[in-house]
């Protein structure tokens, strides 16, 4: 299951690796007018469970890993200590720091919980600037056995977590090829079929 997971993320070449704690993400809402997508909306979020939530994070945290990973080069030391510093802050920092704060406390609306990451990344991240070991260890939170235990709609959590990451990366790369091929991705293999690549 990791396998196929990790060629479905592979097969988006994003962000830089230098952008990863310094990503600020324009505000938008759609896919097909090349507008970010809202999947998980602030009122989805409201209904979610603890253990949901932290089915999303760990989406964001895994692909955005992959998309560092895709986009790193294994020979540059400091590509290789970002994607470390990655690496440590997602496996040490408690799930639960990352917040939908924008939703809660600016009421900013129209943002996705992946893009108030991305914002939230400086300070959930910053004591681990600095701290990685420079290996090229993906990060890995959800385990097969954890994955073939969720629900279908647990499993659409996660999906949801993907999708809004890479587009966010792919917007603040300003990668307009690799947004649109997510728009067709998305529109011709569905959510449902999205699921069944990740098996």
């Amino acid at each position: 299951m990791r396998d196929s997971r990790r060629r479905v993320f592979a097969s988006f070449w994003l962000a830089p690796a230098s952008l990863l704690l310094t990503i600020s993400l324009v505000d938008a809402q759609t896919t097909l007018d090349r507008r970010q997508p809202r999947l998980m909306t602030e009122y989805k979020w409201a209904w979610l469970t603890d253990r949901q939530r932290e089915i999303y994070v760990k989406g964001f945290l895994e692909t955005l890993s992959f998309v560092l990973y895709s986009r790193s080069q294994q020979d540059n030391e400091q590509h290789g200590q970002i994607f470390s510093d990655w690496t440590a802050c997602a496996e040490r920092q408690p799930l639960s720091r990352w917040q939908t704060l924008d939703w809660a406390v600016a009421g900013k609306t129209e943002k996705t919980a992946a893009a108030q990451f991305y914002d939230a990344a400086p300070i959930v991240c910053k004591d681990a600037v600095g701290k990685g070991d420079k290996k090229w260890r993906a990060v890995w939170l959800l385990k097969p056995p954890d994955w073939r235990s969720l629900s279908l709609h647990d499993r659409a959590i996660y999906l949801m977590a993907y999708v809004e990451t890479v587009f966010a990366a792919a917007r603040r790369a300003k990668d307009a090829a690799n947004e649109r091929k997510l728009d067709i991705c998305i529109a011709s293999a569905g959510i449902e079929g999205l699921i069944s690549s990740m098996e």
